[in-house]
């Protein structure tokens, strides 16, 4: 089965389940299992940090045909979930198809609040900026990242898995000004462990001055996470959509 999946972060220890905290795998595999009446593991497009939203999450499972109707599946599913965790849609699919592995593309988005005044309605959902951000010049060094790179220096390493790669091909990524609301749009393969965050700290760096745009190649080829500040806060991000053989999942 395919299901696409749209989640609120903040109330969990990130995706990937951990038996110790409450986490959206764990929540998703609870609920799956009770309403197919057996036991289901998940597999996604892409397991989000805590904090980190999602709108068009894409999960795979197995279900056994005698108990799964989607119209049925997605109302028992949203009833124990939701508001939280809501499921947008689920199909049968080819035994073949994985979430992550069949997964050629994902986009994400990151929006910042950039006004003198913090807007209480939206402090969950953007990143308050006050100072006006140049976008002209967070666009040229995002013009850099462009293509097959080594985001090394954009990433959290993980001990575990000390033959890691970080190369990534990004296919878009663009900065937006709607009125106050600054947007940022990328699209990649896949993503390093914080990566889009790591990339939107820096943007904002440039933004605001504090660095220039032309620093943006060399701290690429330094493949050094030091030469780098700290990461965007979790809060602003949300996992977009992403993109298999037959096209978006959901269109941004």
């Amino acid at each position: 089965m395919r299901a696409t999946i749209a989640y609120d972060g903040a109330p969990f220890h990130g995706f990937a389940s951990n038996p110790e905290v409450v986490t959206i795998q764990g929540e998703i595999e609870r609920a799956l299992t009770v309403v197919l009446r057996h036991l289901v593991q998940i597999g996604c497009a892409g397991r989000t940090d805590r904090g980190v939203h999602a709108r068009g999450q894409v999960i795979s499972f197995d279900a056994d045909l005698g108990h799964f109707e989607p119209v049925a599946l997605t109302r028992a599913f949203n009833r124990m979930l939701d508001p939280s965790i809501v499921m947008r849609d689920v199909e049968l699919v080819d035994d073949t198809f994985d979430a992550r592995l069949s997964c050629i593309g994902r986009s994400y988005r990151y929006r910042i609040l950039n006004s003198k005044v913090p807007d209480p309605l939206l402090t969950d959902l953007v990143w308050h900026v006050r100072d006006e951000l140049d976008l002209r010049a967070m666009n040229v060094a995002t013009d850099r990242i462009l293509g097959l790179h080594d985001f090394s220096t954009f990433s959290k390493r993980n001990k575990s898995r000390p033959t890691e790669t970080f190369l990534r091909r990004v296919h878009h990524a663009q900065w937006r000004r709607f009125g106050e609301t600054v947007q940022f749009d990328i699209t990649a393969n896949a993503f390093t462990h914080q990566m889009v965050r790591t990339l939107v700290g820096y943007f904002v760096d440039i933004g605001l001055g504090r660095r220039r745009a032309a620093d943006l190649g060399a701290a690429l080829a330094a493949m050094d996470r030091a030469v780098v500040g700290s990461p965007a806060p979790p809060h602003a991000l949300i996992l977009w959509s992403v993109k298999y053989g037959d096209g978006p999942v959901v269109k941004p």
